[in-house]
């Protein structure tokens, strides 16, 4: 039989030329950026989509974001503040010297806030998953504020007590009084994407926020609804450790470095009302609300809901577990919203997921 004649170099060229065009694109490898706290890329006391983004990055990259407290900076110079307490120049932070000197409306209250960060192809409708890989300080001291006038209690205090108090901290713990230490607890107070409009930073919501859940540590995972294009992602709040309730109105305020990774979940936000939140153990669903009373409430009613799309309860079946067997716990009792939220154990259930960590 005849052999067909060779094909020509160029033949074969064209062939391979044809095949790499028709072939996927290889996949482009997640990035990780750092994004320091500056003048230039925080803003104080606002959520708002008016924000220009500070960085941009995509689903699945992880960004190292400093955050700076505003504990100390309120008076507009924390070198003095801090040194009421004998902490020395050379321990404030450069950048929490530098911010305090940005004007802001005080009347919204005095968060730092980092970002915003947009993800690219976010749109209302998508959800934004946070895996919170690392919390770390960056002092060895925080300020924690109990006074008159303020807080959950705010007539437990007579009018003039000093509120204002440096508790410092090494080794993971924190040293509140001779012969009195706890552990240490970091995570952000606030993390948010933009809502629609601008508001105060002290208020949570649907968008995430000044949630002050102290569970959100190194390891677990908050997921928030996107509210506008690009999403523009903002962090901020940090906090060294806080009880349930936050009841003296702040908690052991203190910079942190955040290490967190974002993945952009397509259209699987259409029905959510509120962020929730993930560990290795545990769903938290959180409820909000003026009164405390309607954010339980609310929190039962998200909770049911969680229930029935995750694990096919009837509302009468997430009623009657709720109540024999989760526990509800408060977030934080003194913001603009207060927030309750419920635990539901993972072990409860046959049906297992995945978990990143």
């Amino acid at each position: 039989m005849p052999q067909s004649p060779a094909p020509k170099r160029s033949s074969v060229r064209a062939c391979l030329t044809a095949l790499l065009l028709l072939a996927p694109a290889p996949f482009a490898a997640a990035a990780t950026y750092h994004l320091p706290s500056t003048p230039q890329t925080v803003h104080r006391s606002v959520l708002s989509p008016d924000f220009a983004p500070v960085l941009s990055i995509k689903s699945g990259d992880t960004v190292v974001i400093d955050t700076v407290s505003h504990g100390g900076l309120t008076t507009g110079d924390p070198v003095t503040f801090f040194a009421a307490e004998g902490i020395a120049e050379k321990d404030v932070l450069q950048d929490a010297i530098a911010i305090a000197k940005i004007p802001y409306d005080k009347s919204f209250g005095g968060h730092v806030l980092t970002g915003p960060i947009a993800i690219a192809d976010a749109q209302p409708g998508d959800m934004l998953e946070v895996r919170i890989k690392a919390v770390k300080p960056r002092t060895g001291y925080g300020v924690n504020n109990a006074g008159n006038g303020v807080g959950a209690a705010p007539d437990l205090l007579p009018a003039g007590t000093p509120s204002s108090r440096i508790i410092k901290y090494d080794g993971g713990r924190a040293h509140f009084a001779p012969g009195i230490s706890f552990p240490l607890r970091p995570f952000l107070g606030t993390m948010a994407v933009a809502p629609v409009s601008a508001i105060p930073s002290r208020a949570p919501g649907i968008y995430g926020g000044n949630i002050d859940f102290q569970k959100l540590q190194a390891g677990s995972t908050l997921y928030l609804p996107v509210q506008v294009k690009d999403a523009l992602f903002a962090a901020g709040d940090p906090h060294a450790a806080q009880g349930d309730g936050e009841v003296s109105g702040n908690a052991l305020e203190s910079s942190m470095t955040a290490t967190l990774e974002f993945v952009l979940h397509k259209g699987e936000a259409k029905a959510m009302t509120m962020p929730f939140a993930e560990d290795r153990e545990n769903f938290y669903i959180f409820g909000m609300d003026h009164d405390l009373d309607v954010a339980l409430s609310n929190t039962i009613k998200e909770t049911a809901k969680f229930l029935g799309a995750r694990y096919g309860l009837t509302p009468q079946q997430a009623y009657s577990l709720s109540s024999t067997a989760l526990d509800y716990g408060l977030a934080e009792a003194v913001d603009l919203n207060l927030v309750m939220y419920a635990t539901i154990p993972k072990a409860y259930f046959a049906k297992k997921t995945a978990y990143w960590k």
